[in-house]
């Protein structure tokens, strides 16, 4: 409101009382109007830095310049005493407003023009005001003088033509360029009074006005690493039914890029190559990187990862795919390494079982000499009594496994309630012992394999894929657990853990091997090569971050608003969520497999067998050392016995 009331004081103190004058004031006036008109320019787009161009006659016949020089941050450019334009701008210099006081002057032509053409200055960098006088078709006017030059879709370049009322009163004309010719499109007016006054569609961002492409060609790249022989590059990169496992993120990204093409009414032509890009000893670069720097296309189509290397040579957009990266394996359905047959009781239980039956054992012993002694005294012969420590040993293991001797056997009450009392110890033992086992085979086991120590102490094999990315993250850190990881375990045994992808899902189906690789793409594969109940096993161990990648564009891109834009849009709206969800592998119900059959291993029964084994093992050996014994026996009494005979014949 103050601005437009020092307008008309202006208006009415200064420029009215001129009308009346010679020409040279009226041209005068004219140049003050435009000053007055760019100020508000600025004041709209919120610049504080001003280049105002103009003759060194204009220079001297400014009025009002002084309140333009109070608010912002001026410089003159003089047209007939030119300098090179592009010395005015430095790196990374802030938004400045351009003002041409004649847009169609032959020295701006030569000395503003092209060169703001070649150096790319016809963009969202700098703000242009361009000044003149409208013609019978302002459009045709604005197409003639600035047809030609290098206008970008970003170009802030506001053409503003006197009406022919001679009033002081501007049209605003808005001048960007997708692909040849310009676009003139009319945004609104420019008065002493009213000020700038723009169309409601202009009150928008630039990127929301210029949403359609005409459908213009955008070049793109995107790499193919996994695509099987015999596919065409488009069908495969376009095809989201099949052989999903390969290049997922390549593919998954095309899908929202699809969305793009139609949200800006553009076409792609993709260019395809078989890696992202390396940087080679004289700074250019191969892959995706190389024809994005090179210019051969203008954005990536496949998601990169934000590597400082790269960020010199290109820009990054916003996040388009986040890659989660880390261990997964086959959990061990045992956490530890002990026994199975052990487990249901800790080992201080297990010592104090073991010394309670050695103490009833003993304590049978002194009852069973005792039963012989009452009996033997009564005149009574119990033969099943008997007093060898063999004959008590296998009465108590009779006792504890539940199959009990005769209870006729023993006569004696202190006998008969410590047999009691002995089976039904057994028998709690028994129970307790069975229904552990069975509950936890049914039962998750917790898992204690959650960390990467966890991992390293454990006796699972660790490996790797053969990718670049995974020699980088193991080497280049801090961390000393992970550089033990990698060198003490993954490069143990270096040609059986750094595996394709390929290769690692097979040794993960064996079991026992953990395998560091892009989890989206694992579970793809194994997906296919695991039953259910082994996918419920997986386990994964998160020790880095997940990696996040987008697209990239070429320094100073026209086009990286736009796409940023688009790629803020899908993430706001939900529907690169919702691809992510379309590609993600839908994992099984694991709940539904705790009441199911479950089976003991040969890994967890094998101590049993070996047990078994050993025991039939040492019986043999026993057994023929007995007959070995008993044949020497044999063989000496032969002897004495002839030796005898021929002493009594002699």
């Amino acid at each position: 409101m103050i601005k437009l009331q020092v307008k008309i004081i202006l208006w009415i103190f200064i420029i009215l009382p001129r009308f009346s004058g010679s020409r040279q004031i009226e041209n005068i006036n004219s140049n003050s109007m435009k000053l007055f008109a760019f100020e508000d320019f600025l004041y709209y787009h919120n610049l504080k830095h001003a280049l105002v161009v103009l003759t060194l006659e204009e220079e001297h016949k400014i009025e009002g310049i002084q309140h333009l020089l109070a608010n912002y941050y001026v410089q003159f450019y003089n047209l007939k005493k030119p300098m090179k334009f592009d010395e005015l701008f430095y790196y990374n210099s802030p938004r400045t407003g351009v003002l041409i006081f004649n847009y169609d002057n032959d020295y701006a032509k030569r000395y503003i023009y092209k060169i703001a053409s070649e150096m790319g200055y016809f963009n969202n960098t700098q703000a242009w005001f361009m000044m003149g006088s409208g013609g019978a078709t302002n459009e045709q006017t604005i197409m003639e003088i600035l047809s030609g030059y290098n206008i970008n879709i970003d170009a802030d370049i506001t053409v503003a033509l006197e009406t022919a009322d001679n009033n002081f009163t501007y049209q605003l004309y808005d001048v960007y360029q997708i692909n040849a010719p310009l676009i003139i499109e009319f945004k609104g007016s420019w008065s002493p009074i009213k000020g700038y006054q723009l169309l409601n569609h202009f009150k928008n961002t630039w990127v929301v006005r210029r949403r359609d492409f005409y459908n213009f060609t955008l070049r793109a790249s995107t790499a193919l690493i996994e695509k099987p022989k015999g596919l065409d590059d488009m069908s495969y990169l376009a095809n989201d039914k099949e052989l999903l496992q390969f290049d997922p993120m390549q593919r998954k990204t095309y899908q929202l890029f699809k969305l793009i093409q139609s949200m800006y009414n553009l076409s792609l032509d993709i260019g395809f190559t078989d890696n992202w890009g390396q940087m080679l000893n004289n700074g250019s670069w191969t892959g995706v990187m190389g024809q994005i720097t090179s210019h051969q296309a203008d954005f990536a189509l496949c998601p990169m990862r934000f590597v400082l290397d790269r960020q010199s040579s290109v820009q990054f957009t916003p996040i388009l795919h986040t890659q989660f990266i880390h261990f997964l394996f086959r959990h061990p359905r045992r956490n530890i390494v002990r026994n199975i047959f052990f487990e249901p009781l800790s080992t201080l239980v297990w010592w104090s079982v073991l010394a309670l039956i050695t103490f009833s054992t003993l304590l049978l012993v002194l009852h069973v000499r005792q039963e012989h002694r009452v009996l033997t005294v009564g005149g009574e012969h119990h033969h099943r009594v008997e007093r060898h420590f063999a004959f008590v040993w296998f009465t108590m293991m009779d006792t504890y496994l539940q199959q009990g001797p005769d209870p006729e056997m023993f006569r004696l009450f202190s006998t008969r309630m410590l047999i009691s009392a002995s089976s039904i110890f057994g028998f709690m033992l028994m129970q307790f012992y069975g229904a552990f086992i069975v509950g936890s085979l049914l039962s998750d086991s917790p898992r204690s394999i959650v960390n990467l120590q966890a991992l390293y102490d454990s006796n699972l094999d660790i490996g790797m894929e053969n990718i670049s990315y995974n020699f980088v993250l193991f080497t280049n850190t801090s961390n000393q657990l992970v550089r033990d990881v990698y060198s003490k375990r993954i490069c143990r045994n270096r040609e059986h853990n750094i595996l394709s992808i390929d290769q690692g899902a097979e040794r993960l189906k064996q079991g026992g091997f953990a395998f560091h690789a892009a989890i989206d793409r694992m579970y793809r594969l194994l997906i296919e090569l695991l039953e259910e109940h082994e996918f419920c096993e997986l386990q994964e161990i998160m020790f880095n971050p997940p990696y996040v990648a987008s697209s990239v564009l070429a320094k100073s891109s026209p086009w990286r608003e736009h796409l940023a834009h688009a790629i803020l849009h899908l993430q706001a709206t939900g529907l690169m969520q919702y691809n992510d969800k379309l590609w993600t592998v839908p994992k099984p119900d694991c709940s539904l497999f705790k009441a199911a059959q479950v089976e003991v291993d040969l890994e967890h029964f094998a101590p049993a067998l070996f047990a078994l084994a050993l025991v039939m093992l040492a019986s043999g050996t026993v057994f023929l050392l007995e007959l070995l014994l008993k044949y020497d026996q044999f063989a000496l009494d032969k002897k004495i016995q002839l030796l005898s005979v021929n002493l009594l014949l002699n």
